[in-house]
């Protein structure tokens, strides 16, 4: 029988204010399973039944064969005996809402397009280079702590583009950024104001205005009011963690698309 459960994010040892501490695969190795891409790519997965069900979520990694980080689970499904498919937050995934790591008969593939050239067919290591792997790999909590907050542009095609720490890490720390696609700067807030009114975001060259009612963002400088189209981040996120050009490594899948 076929389960599915939408996974609560795992994310092992991270504080916003403390550095992150590798997690020991080491341990549970035997219960692993390493796989490849023609990338040389490194994708770590659980064996079918070696963890409970829910306890699977916490052993999926992707990286290289230096620093492999884990990946934060969206969704899960198993049929008992085989092995698991994962949906896993991607944002580089154009066009899909998570990617997906599944297996095909007996081996894996990570489909990260809904076209062929965006399904990378995997390799399974054998358990010399496993060993290998697991010897000299660092295995990281997810390496992206933060997310998108909001998103706006003017009719000239310039962005307001607001991020924070995740949820999970206190969800402050927000930053501004301001400028074209590819070209977004970011620029020193400061002040922030978030009450029943709105969000203000105050930098030192402007106020980026978020009001509440009826979602209305305005850029405010030098006594000129500019008003912003409010953007839904979720539905632009290829937009914002690629087109954008603010980020670099995400450590996740379907990070060099």
């Amino acid at each position: 029988m076929r389960r599915h459960v939408i996974a609560a994010l795992l994310v092992c040892g991270i504080a916003h204010a403390d550095k992150p501490k590798p997690i020991d695969a080491k341990a549970v190795a035997d219960k692993l399973e390493v796989f490849r891409d023609e990338f040389g790519n490194l994708y770590v997965v659980p064996k079918p039944d070696a963890f409970s069900f829910d306890d699977t979520q916490q052993w999926v990694f992707y990286g290289d064969s230096k620093a492999l980080y884990q990946q934060r689970v969206v969704s899960t499904s198993q049929e008992s005996g085989r092995q698991f498919e994962f949906g896993l937050w991607a944002p580089r995934a154009k066009g899909m809402q998570v990617a997906s790591l599944e297996n095909e008969g007996d081996k894996y593939l990570l489909r990260c397009r809904h076209t062929k050239d965006g399904v990378r067919p995997l390799v399974q290591l054998n358990a010399d280079e496993a060993r290998t792997v697991f010897a000299h790999a660092v295995f990281w909590p997810p390496l992206w702590q933060r997310q998108a907050h909001l998103l706006a542009r003017d009719d000239d095609g310039v962005y307001y583009f607001v991020d924070r720490l995740r949820d999970e890490l206190g969800g402050n720390g927000y930053r501004v950024f301001v400028g074209q696609k590819g070209a977004m700067k970011e620029i020193a807030m400061t002040n922030v104001v978030s009450d029943s009114a709105g969000e203000i975001f105050v930098t030192k060259t402007g106020q980026l205005k978020i009001v509440r009612d009826g979602d209305k963002g305005y850029w405010i400088r030098g006594g000129k009011k500019v008003e912003l189209t409010m953007l839904e981040p979720t539905d632009n996120r290829y937009l914002i963690y690629r087109d954008l050009g603010i980020y670099g490594t995400l450590g996740a899948v379907c990070d060099d698309l």
